[in-house]
């Protein structure tokens, strides 16, 4: 007799099972907003870090080094309106990320940025900071959407320790 390999309750496989539990308003299903570049991130299921039934987490533009983008799973415009369980997870988890970004680039700093009027999607930019930045000191400098930039990417072994740390949420 074959075992069945338990997969982990975000796995994949079980995606849709959260998107019906946790997505208690029809207008929270990323379905319902074909335009929220948020909501079509987490429909393609590409390029994510982390996830649960809550919250989201991919890299961001990388012109800060472990820019991460942190968002809602259902999609919810306003941060007062959040479900309960969902804005714990949007706080809590989003600080154990942090830590596990922490553990595997060392950042000095950390500014976390939340814009509710930008993107209409609930998220928070994290942004590691270096004393060697050239905005250290300041609010991190933000490049223009179309202006080209050279990544800054983690090296395969921070990559390797902050997948792991990842795992252990």
């Amino acid at each position: 007799m074959a075992i069945k390999k338990a997969t982990h309750p975000y796995h994949p496989v079980h995606h849709d099972t959260f998107v019906k539990k946790f997505m208690q308003h029809e207008g929270q299903h990323p379905d319902k907003h074909p335009d929220c570049k948020f909501c079509q991130l987490a429909k393609d299921r590409k390029n994510i870090l982390f996830e649960n039934p809550h919250i989201i987490v991919v890299f961001g533009r990388l012109h800060h080094k472990g820019h991460l983008v942190i968002l809602t799973r259902a999609h919810e415009e306003e941060l007062m309106r959040l479900h309960e369980k969902t804005l714990d997870s949007f706080f809590n988890d989003s600080v154990h990320v942090c830590k596990a970004l922490h553990k595997a680039i060392k950042f000095d700093r950390l500014n976390l940025e939340y814009l509710d009027n930008w993107d209409p999607h609930i998220h928070w930019n994290v942004y590691p900071r270096f004393r060697t930045d050239d905005d250290w000191g300041n609010p991190p400098r933000i490049p223009e959407k179309d202006e080209k930039v050279a990544p800054k990417e983690m090296t395969k072994q921070e990559m390797k320790v902050f997948l792991k740390e990842l795992k252990n949420i």
